[in-house]
């Protein structure tokens, strides 16, 4: 079920607060914290968001849509609260390769069918995305690939 976009101002505050508290462990299985700097206005944002990870990276997925994402081109740093911990990671915005994206699109959905939802994707009685819906989506799709600083120490 979707949840609709204007409750995510209601929403999300309260799963900051989850997510920095002692009872963290509640929802940091699947949701971290991404603190990055505004390209523009310099200002530091923080928002929960969904992830995966993959060996040594952490992936995030959202809309093209979406605003949040592009303040990451570049290759810019930016802190992660994964699992009560803070740590420094590289950011690199991946959205024009197709075939990545798609790969990195059917690996979510495996651990969060319920999010296809959100990406317009259907999934189908085998709990895998519907393959026209995944090819849809790659074109609309951002994916966030972070990879941990070696100094980036933790909080």
């Amino acid at each position: 079920m979707k949840i609709p976009e204007p409750l995510f101002a209601i929403i999300n505050p309260c799963v900051r607060l989850v997510l920095v508290s002692p009872l963290h462990a509640l929802m940091s299985g699947s949701l971290l914290l991404i603190a990055y700097k505004g390209r523009k206005s310099g200002r530091c944002y923080t928002t929960p968001l969904r992830y995966v990870r993959d060996g040594d990276l952490i992936r995030c997925f959202t809309s093209r849509d979406t605003k949040w994402w592009r303040n990451l081109e570049g290759g810019e740093q930016v802190r992660l609260r994964v699992g009560g911990k803070e740590s420094s990671y590289s950011a690199k915005v991946i959205r024009d390769d197709r075939d990545t994206v798609r790969a990195h699109l059917a690996h979510y959905f495996a651990q969060y069918p319920q999010d296809g939802d959100y990406h317009g994707v259907e999934i189908d009685g085998s709990g895998k995305p519907v393959a026209a819906d995944l090819d849809k989506a790659c074109g609309e799709s951002i994916v966030v690939e972070m990879r941990l600083v070696a100094d980036g120490g933790g909080t």
